[in-house]
């Protein structure tokens, strides 16, 4: 499998690409922009938050934990004293940390479910819902935000697959090919689960088809097309000139 650095590295220049596009097509300002550049960065690590030693799974309920125990701690002020209340938020984040944290490592596998397409469906499709419902965001917005993770996430895995081909090195193809890009995992109630939890997330989520036909519209592919190449020199210096007879 890739490491860390080479799967931050890739997303960012997909990403990187692909906003860039999004923006002169016209679809996004530079706030929208660094959301979804930042998503496929997210998405782009994501796949493996299964991996028990992993940065993604260690940030990822860090950050759980603290989202969790503020969210108990403030649900309960009117209730309880300050003292009390951090106690509260504390037992909380303990909780989660260790106890949470622990049984989640012990009942996922490595490439299991959650390094799969339908796992990178289901993040997409929570990403809008979280980005629609919890923070009141468009659903354009949502769903762009849910897209780009959902393209970090590929990236991640076909990545994997190209490094388990050993395309520059000895020995042939990794014995783990074929695990990173896949539909399924090896327990069928696990995936059963997952593809449950694809539809539930989905039906959910904002109107996808609407967003869809909203972005990758005529006058958005029209955009792309009108300055996918420049209509001078490049950059605008004239000994570049010769480079513009490919135009």
């Amino acid at each position: 499998m890739a490491g860390f650095n080479a799967h931050c590295a890739v997303a960012a220049v997909v990403g990187g690409m692909a906003v860039t596009t999004l923006m002169v097509s016209g679809q996004a300002d530079p706030q929208t922009a660094l959301i979804c550049l930042g998503s496929c960065l997210i998405g782009g690590v994501l796949p493996d938050v299964d991996a028990d030693e992993s940065v993604p799974l260690k940030l990822s309920f860090t950050v759980f934990a603290l989202l969790g125990s503020f969210f108990i701690m403030f649900s309960q002020v009117k209730v309880y004293s300050i003292l009390e209340l951090i106690v509260l938020w504390l037992v909380t984040f303990l909780f989660i940390k260790l106890v949470v944290f622990e049984l989640f490592t012990r009942i996922t596998v490595h490439r299991g479910i959650f390094h799969s397409l339908p796992a990178g469906i289901f993040f997409a499709g929570a990403t809008a819902v979280l980005m629609s419902r919890l923070f009141h965001h468009p659903d354009k917005l949502s769903w762009l935000a849910g897209l780009f993770l959902f393209l970090g996430f590929v990236v991640h895995l076909i990545l994997d697959e190209l490094v388990s081909l050993n395309l520059f090195g000895v020995g042939g193809v990794s014995y783990s090919f074929g695990s990173a890009f896949k539909l399924f995992s090896r327990n069928g109630w696990v995936t059963g689960a997952m593809y449950a939890a694809v539809v539930i997330i989905l039906f959910m989520a904002p109107n996808l088809p609407d967003v869809v036909k909203g972005v990758f519209n005529q006058t958005s592919r029209d955009a792309v097309n009108a300055h996918f190449l420049p209509t001078g020199p490049w950059f605008g210096v004239p000994f570049l000139s010769m480079m513009h007879s490919f135009h």
